[in-house]
């Protein structure tokens, strides 16, 4: 079994149970869900800047992957609203990635940078509830996108809706996936709502480790 295989047989079930805690309990472990958000975000650029480095190595690619979801943890859990700020835009990419694809065109950098930065000064303006809904909607589509690949058995790694020849394949699957995210992430979102109705708002003190 290659590496790209066996990442993708383990990753993509880790993926979706990550995803079920930061959908529903992203407000209320809002520390751990920071850790999730920048361990995921740190594998990634930590993969591409190694594959970049030494093309083919799928071996550097895991460590540099490896290296990366660690540091990315880290920042986004000690450096609090360097994380709030880059958990809105995650999600902001996400959705604009949705709206690309529905309208029948590939996501492009500038507009998917755009929405992602809005998003994230929004979650520095508005904490409680953006925090709830970033949560809810990425959260919702790692679920989705962990599962859209263990179904297809994809071998392309691209994340679902971001790469239209990718989901245009997929058929109907796509569509579905495209509904199922949408109804788990209301339910994220109305589950989160009801469980902090009389929770504070987070600060830093209170999402730091001590």
């Amino acid at each position: 079994m290659n590496v790209n295989a066996w990442i993708g047989e383990i990753g993509a079930p880790l993926v979706v149970a990550l995803g079920l805690l930061t959908c529903f309990l992203g407000y209320r472990l809002l520390k751990v869900t920071l850790g999730i958000m920048g361990f995921i975000a740190g594998a990634g650029a930590g993969w591409a800047v190694a594959s970049s480095l030494a093309p083919g190595n799928s071996g550097v690619s895991l460590v540099g992957a490896v290296i990366g979801s660690v540091l990315g943890a880290v920042l986004y859990v000690w450096l609090f609203y360097l994380g709030i700020f880059l958990l809105g835009a995650s999600a902001g990419a996400v959705l604009a990635a949705v709206f690309f694809n529905a309208a029948g065109n590939q996501p492009t950098p500038i507009p998917l940078f755009a929405v992602a930065i809005g998003f994230g000064l929004l979650s520095l303006a508005m904490r409680k509830f953006m925090i709830i809904t970033s949560t809810a909607f990425t959260g919702s589509y790692l679920v989705v996108a962990g599962l859209f690949h263990l179904r297809l058995g994809l071998q392309n790694h691209s994340p679902l809706w971001f790469n239209h020849a990718q989901s245009h394949s997929a058929g109907n699957w796509g569509y579905v996936a495209l509904v199922f995210w949408g109804i788990l992430a209301l339910a994220g979102v109305s589950f989160q709502n009801r469980a902090n109705r009389t929770k504070a708002p987070v600060t830093p003190d209170k999402a730091r480790p001590a």
